[in-house]
């Protein structure tokens, strides 16, 4: 349920009630005359209201007004006349008067006493609302029509009357009062509201098989309330902003709890909700850290984040199989590891969890639901698998602690606001496999300083990197410019590389032509002479000493006998393409030892091959370099026994299905010399980095 209280603050409605600006004051009381039924509308004063806080201190409003010599009977108070004027302290209205206006004492936080006559039958929408004086209203029976939120917040009511309104703010109609508790008659069978005043404890009568939408909203003063046994039903929004509330009983009796019932009851700690309970409303209890339930029911018990299902720790699944991670308690603190039976973390799950330090995404995840990880302000570092194929929409808003990001190799797409106001991060690399960047993905990562973007992007969206005002590095590896507007960036007074192919396309963009600075991505020059391959986890550095009669460099990586990226360099070093063909440079400087370039994106754990040539101008290859190597990390292969590797006769032995690399990726299974190191274990289907000493 969306909260009422919100349609109260929207603009000006004439439609809401007669709405009129006056300048005309008779007797400090300003009004709008009408000549032709020769009544009168109090008012306010100026072009708009709470422009002028016209009214101060006690105001008694006349039941005829005289102006240019003609006699006006009062009948109404005009939507908005009193309102914002929070110095006035009471006001006295004729018999005359028959309506009272949209908002009429609207923010009139002064007002201490109001007499509402006999003659008045109708009370427009917020006419009383945000009086916070007011401590009691008398309305007479004469009123038939009270507006929502008329009196939202006087918390005694006084009314015996047949209003269709809601006297109560947006919390009862009429009804029969008793005690602090209102109901729909002397029955006492639906419990429409509670006054405001409530406090300390609360035991709903047995006669009640309903509680109303909002009946206790914002009763801040109740401690505990103890639900009747015959009660079926909780509204949406009954026990919204019962902030003071720290015990609740839900009888077996209930079967249904409607959405944000509990929501905003931040004394409550813990709930017991009966297996009787078949429906809770989104949002019912997204305030309270612990919940008890094992039932079936077909909404949302943990707020906004899940339904029923089974509980293991701090985690909520959707059965005993384990596959869908539903939600995680916001008591959650630390570290958590999701296990690897999880294949997909439901919207919200994580929602809130302020206390969460770090997450393990295992590698059977495909999905990540809309705003999963929202708000988990104390994560730091995240890693999501390759497995992953989407980010959805909000997945980690508002994640500030979160420095390190490491997006896998499978995902495709980034959704809206994915990342926005990450402030903590600092750089962010987009794989390769990523197509489009969505509206606001990374909006306010106020701390983003370095953002490279894979060669598979085609399309960033609107304020994708806006009020990102620290991002003065740019490394774009797309063949073609990705599409994009100039709100895409924060600020176009900094540095972007492009490939040296591609310059002249990104110089002529209407969006990435912008930029102040583009130059060509290039390789870091190094002394060196020989020819290395370092892997890691997802990356391989490639180091090799400049070729003198070389034109161009090419590196090839395949994996599985299938290219997985060819990329091309210029004598100088500089990257001119990516699986496409290689261009020409005439701004290139001249390198006098070696180069050394990391490719990034690579799949964790995996066997790779590569050549590397060195070509001169007439494409002849004049030096080539062949090898493979590993990907180091870790996919759950489990806790290799030592026991399987020992050493016989100077070499490594393995016993069992693996094999051992050393972490330049050279096969050391049988290995001539010490079984001291780190090394690769890996099997047909997972690998383990091990330290054997």
């Amino acid at each position: 349920m969306k909260t009422k209280i919100f349609t109260l603050f929207t603009a000006l409605t004439l439609s809401a009630g007669a709405l009129f600006a006056s300048d005309t004051a008779v007797d400090g009381i300003y009004y709008y005359f009408d000549d032709a039924n020769l009544t009168a509308a109090v008012t306010f004063l100026g072009d708009y209201p709470g422009e002028y806080d016209a009214y101060t201190g006690d105001v008694v409003i006349p039941a005829t007004v005289t102006y240019g010599g003609n006699t006006y009977s009062v009948t109404s108070i005009g939507g908005y006349a009193f309102s914002g004027c929070s110095g006035l302290t009471s006001v006295t209205i004729p018999n005359s008067v028959t309506s009272i206006g949209y908002m009429a004492f609207y923010g009139c936080s002064g007002l201490t006493s109001v007499t509402i006559p006999n003659s008045v039958t109708s009370i427009e929408e917020g006419a009383f609302f945000g009086c916070s004086g007011l401590t009691s209203v008398t309305i007479p029976n004469s009123v038939t029509s009270i507006g929502e939120g008329a009196f939202y917040s006087v918390p005694n009511i006084v009314y015996s009357g047949t209003a269709t309104g809601s006297p109560w703010g947006a919390r009862s109609v009429n009804g029969y009062v008793e005690g602090y508790l209102v109901y729909e008659s002397e029955a006492k069978t639906q419990l429409l509201a509670c006054s405001s005043a409530a406090t300390g404890e609360i035991i709903i009568p047995n006669s009640v098989t309903s509680i109303g939408e909002e009946a206790f909203a914002f009763c801040s003063g109740l401690t505990s309330v103890t639900i009747g046994n015959s009660v079926t039903s909780i509204g949406d929004g009954a026990f919204k902003y019962c902030s003071g509330l720290t015990s609740v009983t839900i009888p077996n009796s209930v079967t249904s709890i409607g959405e944000w019932a509990f929501d905003g009851c931040s004394g409550l700690t813990s709930v017991t909700i009966p297996n009787s309970v078949t429906s809770i409303g989104w949002g019912a209890f997204s305030s309270v850290p612990n919940i008890v339930y094992s039932g079936t029911a077909a909404g949302s018990p943990w707020g906004a984040r899940s339904v029923n299902g089974y509980v293991e720790g701090y985690l909520v699944y959707e059965s005993e199989a384990k596959t869908q991670l539903l939600a995680c308690f916001s008591a959650a603190t630390g570290e958590i590891t999701i296990p690897n039976s999880v294949t997909s973390i439901g919207e919200r799950a994580f929602d809130d969890c302020s206390g969460l330090i770090s997450v393990t995404i295992p590698n059977s995840v495909t999905s990540i639901g809309g705003w999963a990880f929202y708000g988990c302000s104390g994560l730091t570092s995240v890693t999501i698998p390759n497995s992953v194929t989407s980010i959805e929409e909000g997945a980690f808003f508002g994640c500030s602690g979160l420095t390190v990001v490491t997006i896998g190799n499978s995902v495709t797409s980034i959704g809206e606001e994915a990342f926005a106001a990450c402030s903590g991060l600092t750089s962010v690399t987009i794989p390769n496999s990523v197509t489009s960047i969505g509206v606001q993905a990374f909006e306010h990562c106020s701390g983003l300083t370095a953002v490279t973007i894979g060669n598979s992007v085609t399309s960033i969206e609107e304020e994708a990197f806006s009020g990102c005002t620290k991002l003065i590095n740019i490394v774009c590896y797309a063949a073609e410019p990705p599409s994009c507007e100039e709100s895409v960036f924060a600020n176009y007074n900094v540095f972007l590389k492009v490939p040296c192919n591609n310059l002249m396309a990104y110089q002529t963009h209407v969006c990435w032509g912008s930029f102040k600075y583009i130059s060509c991505i290039g390789s870091e020059e190094v002394q060196v002479t020989e020819f290395s391959v370092t892997p890691s986890t997802n990356e391989a550095q490639f180091t090799w000493p400049a070729e003198p009669n070389a034109a161009t460099y090419e590196l090839v990586i395949s994996k599985d006998g299938v290219v997985f990226c060819t990329l091309t360099f210029n004598a100088s070093g500089q990257l001119m393409g990516i699986a496409f063909a290689p261009g020409a440079n005439t701004a290139a400087t001249t390198a006098t030892s070696g180069f050394q370039f990391t490719v990034t994106g690579l799949d964790e754990a995996s066997h790779y091959t590569y050549t590397f040539d060195a070509k001169d101008a007439g494409g002849s290859v004049v030096k080539h370099y062949a090898g493979e190597f590993n990907t180091d990390g870790s996919v759950g292969l489990g806790q290799i026994e030592l026991a399987d590797l020992y050493t016989q006769a100077g070499r490594i032995v393995c016993e069992g299905e693996f094999r051992i690399y050393d972490l330049l990726g050279r096969d050391v299974t049988r290995l001539n010399g010490s079984l001291s190191g780190v090394y690769v274990v890996k099997t047909a289907n997972a690998a383990q980095k091990v330290v054997v000493k």
